[in-house]
């Protein structure tokens, strides 16, 4: 799968997608449309329900940020993502400026995939191309030409739109093994450093000894050297002696020499063959350390490569810096007061969620929680919604439906309603410093933390 096709699903996953009708169900009726069958869907012609798949797959959040700038739409400035993105899908239910620009967009950078299915004539066509391109990887260009085509029956449709849905949980999943494996790299790399410099420390230490002893033996050379001249200058002086008890001692002395000087010669071989084997040793070192250092300098590339990966992915951290205190989030849980106000949470990471209700209830409030769409109901939301004192909702973990359905509850009502930009655990502690400064019946209305 190419990048763009991953970054273009990974967009997708931020949101959660309405369930389509199983493909094993029987055929659906027709959906209802005006134009003439030979004619291209336009994207407001196309069921609602495939909005959100459309415009999260088949255009990135940076490209909907600027067809917005070009348009004049200075209001879509200050939203979010995940609030483009609903803006986007809200506007394809019908024709208008903004998904006027999104079709041209969608026809102009799609062009390539449009001619290669314009030449299909039935859904049995439309579905072996499409499973060819979503073989290879290319999904964004061939979902929009498949949604628009006017020989796409209810179920081809479906079935593109269920491999779509499934491929944005397989990138979820990608993006979780990236980050084990980022922390693998990461002991690993520390684990190769800590050996690679004990190495080191080992070699210099070996190093210095060799370089002693090669000293050590060059000095033995030296003597033996200064041995054997020695003994040349004996043998001048037998020359000039001829006979008697001197000579005989002369040549006594000429012996003790000889046999010290073969000592000296054959401990400068063996000292020789040593300072050799020393080197060859100390070759095998420097080699040892030369791929240590490489093997170091490929694990630190790899590590910043994993570490690219992650920071594209924007995750944030509950956790504490370890650094500036003062600013600490959880210096403030101790000073929050809530009044006994009971705060609705709806959505956020299901892991926290027992830690959203310990801050709270340390904060003197009691939270109730909904799951923002997943498995709890609507109609459990607004029961939950019209006994809540004050409501926060984390934007990036919660359905269409729930998020809509609160931000519209909170206004019609004029009820306090934080829309956290995450669901981290320093965002929900700035919300209830927020609303612990406001008594209730203080704040009203829906803010953005």
């Amino acid at each position: 799968m190419t990048p763009a096709t991953t970054s273009a699903i990974a967009s997708a996953t931020a949101m959660t997608m309405p369930p389509p009708k199983a493909s094993f169900a029987a055929p659906a009726a027709p959906e209802p449309s005006t134009r003439a069958s030979s004619a291209r869907l336009k994207l407001w012609d196309i069921p609602a329900r495939f909005h959100c798949p459309i415009i999260g797959t088949c255009l990135h959040v940076g490209e909907l940020r600027e067809l917005a700038r070009k348009i004049g739409c200075p209001r879509h400035a200050g939203l979010s993502d995940y609030e483009i993105h609903v803006s986007y899908v809200t506007s394809a239910e019908s024709k208008n400026q903004l998904s006027v620009a999104a079709q041209k967009l969608l026809e102009r950078k799609h062009a390539k995939e449009l001619r290669r299915f314009a030449t299909l004539k039935t859904p049995a066509e439309l579905q072996r191309v499409w499973d060819e391109q979503l073989a290879e990887g290319q999904v964004p260009g061939a979902f929009w030409a498949l949604m628009t085509h006017p020989r796409a029956d209810n179920m081809t449709r479906d079935r593109a739109y269920e491999a779509v849905h499934m491929l944005s949980h397989q990138v979820g999943a990608g993006l979780n093994a990236d980050t084990k494996r980022l922390t693998e790299a990461r002991k690993a790399l520390q684990t190769l450093r800590q050996d690679c410099a004990a190495d080191a420390a080992r070699s210099l230490r070996k190093l210095a000894a060799r370089e002693a002893r090669i000293e050590q033996l060059q000095q033995q050379l030296e003597e033996a050297n200064g041995a054997v001249e020695a003994l040349q200058q004996a043998q001048l002086r037998i020359l000039e002696l001829e006979s008697g008890d001197q000579l005989r001692e002369l040549r006594a002395q000429i012996n003790a020499m000889q046999s010290e000087a073969l000592e000296q010669a054959r401990r400068r071989k063996t000292a020789e063959a040593q300072a050799d084997a020393l080197r060859q040793q100390l070759d095998r070192a420097q080699t040892r350390i030369h791929a240590l250092s490489e093997q170091l300098s490929e694990r630190s590339a790899s590590c910043a490569a994993l570490e690219q990966v992650v920071n594209h992915l924007d995750l944030g951290s509950d956790t504490c810096c370890g650094k500036d205190c003062s600013q600490c989030p959880r210096r403030e849980e101790r000073r929050l007061d809530l009044g006994g106000r009971r705060i609705l949470c709806v959505g956020g990471r299901g892991s926290l969620a027992t830690r959203y209700r310990e801050l709270v209830k340390r904060c003197n409030g009691e939270l109730v929680r909904h799951d923002g769409g997943l498995e709890q109901s609507s109609q459990r939301l607004e029961a939950l919604l019209a006994s809540a004192d004050a409501v926060v909702c984390p934007a990036d973990n919660v359905s269409h439906d729930a998020y809509l359905r609160a931000k519209r509850f909170c206004k019609r009502t004029d009820k306090p309603c934080l829309l956290l930009e995450r669901s981290g655990i320093d965002t929900f502690v700035r919300a209830l410093a927020d609303l612990a400064e406001h008594p209730q019946g203080a704040m009203s209305g829906v803010q953005t933390v």
